[in-house]
């Protein structure tokens, strides 16, 4: 390589500017995938038990409202974005839920991924957490990066629990809390001012806009794509995904364009209730395009062009438009659609490749804005249909034709991760 070459490559660097700075330590420092339970040591193995519904600590006797250290601690690093209180009236008022994606009138989503974490010094704590959130494992734990447990919280009794996790040994531990939407609150410990301590990690606040992949369906917990991207690149996931939504279709729910999901996207003004004070700064958007809108009608499109991929193109402009307004200078990255299959025998069909057509060109329209744009048609990412054993398809999509498998989710969110982590430490400055 050339001295001019490399001359050039520093220069580039070093003029990069603080945002990028802090999403390029985000990948450094923090990007990983979950690691498997059999890469922890034996004593930082918990046994993990889940209390019968309202019962005391059996740690210190505290209620279930009270524990040693509540959600609003800055001893937790949130890693899921603004946090909101869980509910306005006791018992809910003490829990905390990620923000989530707004659904229409009076209706946020109630399920959205939460985590946050910690440093635990000893041999045993417990979780508080509430009865609500998605049904089956909705919980699990994670020590230094690796799965260490889950567990399957009730989630319709509206009762209260506390997970108990025991060590076989004392040690020093960063634990990971991740619920599917089972509001939490904070951790109990005998002796918070000696065992509970921050991570000190600083995650960049990320984004991220989409529809039911996006949302995790089909994922084991803890591993929908969006998860499994943001972790991969070291991101805190404000994630405001909506099922049946896209940039135009509203689902039963509203489009990705409508004025509250935009503030979903830029949070603008939007502060968590873990402080009430700091305003929450994303240092970038991301908004994952949809195969939801291939079936739009031209009486759904029409007010925004006179095509499918016109109006497409119209509704990314509203996004750029409102992420730059609140987010000036900051990046905003559009991935393409994406599709459940491949060839040769169940290609997209050509509304796909409309919608994918009218997002590039009007990410690459805005280029010089810090506007991005990832494809994820070309190259396919899906070979053949899910109901044929033998084609690649039926490893990553589910039996309904439709949402990832667990492996599908982590396929995706892995390849999306790779494509934007080269875009990042290549490209942005």
């Amino acid at each position: 390589m050339s001295v001019d070459l490399v001359a050039r490559a520093l220069g580039a660097k070093a003029g990069r500017s603080a945002n990028t700075a802090a999403l390029i330590a985000g990948i450094r420092e923090y990007g990983n995938a979950t690691r498997a339970t059999e890469r922890l040591p034996a004593n930082d193995l918990p046994t993990l038990t889940l209390s019968a519904n309202g019962a005391a600590s059996t740690i210190n006797g505290n209620a279930w409202y009270a524990p040693t250290v509540n959600f609003r601690s800055e001893l937790l690093t949130y890693l899921c974005g603004p946090i909101v209180d869980a509910g306005a009236a006791h018992p809910t008022w003490n829990y905390m839920r990620a923000r989530g994606a707004y659904f229409g009138p009076g209706s946020r989503g109630l399920g959205s991924p939460i985590a946050y974490e910690f440093i635990h010094k000893g041999t045993q704590l417990e979780i508080p957490l509430f009865g609500q959130g998605s049904s089956g494992i909705n919980f699990r734990l994670l020590v230094n990066g690796a799965l260490a447990g889950t567990m399957a919280v009730p989630n319709s009794t509206g009762q209260a629990y506390y997970l108990k996790a025991v060590f076989p040994a004392s040690g020093t531990r960063r634990i990971t809390v991740e619920t599917n939407g089972v509001p939490a609150n904070g951790v109990n410990v005998a002796n918070a001012s000696v065992e509970i301590a921050s991570t000190g990690r600083t995650p960049p606040l990320v984004t991220m806009i989409g529809d039911s992949l996006a949302e995790g369906t089909g994922a084991a917990a803890g591993e929908g794509q969006s998860l499994v991207l943001a972790r991969a690149l070291g991101f805190d996931c404000g994630l405001a995904a909506a099922g049946g939504t896209g940039m135009i279709n509203p689902g039963s729910r509203v489009p990705f364009t409508d004025p509250d999901r935009l503030v979903d996207l830029t949070l603008a003004g939007v502060t968590s209730t873990q402080n009430g004070s700091a305003p929450a700064s994303p240092r970038m958007g991301i908004v994952f395009g949809s195969f939801n809108d291939q079936g739009a009608s031209p009486t759904l499109y029409g007010p925004y062009g006179a095509t499918l991929q016109d109006a497409i193109a119209n509704r990314t402009h509203a996004m750029i438009d409102a992420w730059l307004a609140a987010r000036p200078g900051r990046p905003i990255v559009f991935f393409g659609p994406t599709w459940p299959s491949g060839p040769p025998n169940n290609r997209p069909p050509l509304t796909v490749y409309a919608i994918r057509d009218g997002i590039m060109e009007a990410a690459w329209s805005r280029a010089s804005e810090n506007v991005w744009f990832i494809d994820r048609l070309m190259p396919f990412l899906r070979e053949g249909v899910y109901s044929t054993t033998s084609d690649q398809a039926s490893l990553y999509t589910g039996s309904d034709s439709t949402h990832p498998t667990t492996m599908g989710h982590k396929f995706d969110g892995l390849w999306m991760a790779a494509a934007l982590r080269r875009l990042i430490l290549s490209e942005f400055v």
